[in-house]
């Protein structure tokens, strides 16, 4: 197999993280709830047990996605027995997120099984390699779009 000249992608930023995000994606789905679960699903589930009533547009916007979409990863924990969504009585326009006893459960397996994944990775760099790609990569998702 001859080299493939990758012109100019290799110098840019989207196209790294892209891959980097590939990587990160393969070994997820290998190794956390043997590919049962998705990242956006844990995510979802970790916000709603550190923050016990969250709004699901919250919840939205602190993932950085659409309503519809976050409704379909709502209905999905929901189905699954994690989270709980309740209206408000006050402003029934507003659904709150809460987690159920199996999401508990649930989070704390899955949340040994992301550390050891992330551990995987992690391991490629130092401390402060590790503690400035993590500000660097959050200095991007705080970029207004």
């Amino acid at each position: 197999m001859r080299p493939i000249d990758k012109d100019i992608l290799p110098s840019l930023l989207g196209y790294n993280i892209r891959r980097a995000q590939i990587a990160l994606w393969r070994d997820f789905a290998r190794t956390v709830a043997a590919g049962e679960i998705r990242p956006g699903m844990f995510s979802a589930l970790a916000l709603a047990r550190a923050n016990p009533g969250i709004a699901q547009v919250e919840l939205a916007s602190e993932l950085g996605i659409d309503k519809a979409s976050m409704v379909t990863l709502i209905d999905r924990l929901e189905d699954a027995g994690w989270i709980l969504r309740t209206r408000s009585s006050e402003d029934r326009r507003r659904q709150s997120i809460s987690i159920t006893a199996a999401g508990e459960r649930t989070y704390k397996s899955l949340k040994r099984e992301m550390l050891e994944h992330e551990r995987k990775f992690a391991e490629l760099f130092s401390k402060r390699e590790l503690a400035q790609l993590v500000r660097l990569l959050q200095r991007l998702h705080d970029v207004p779009v």
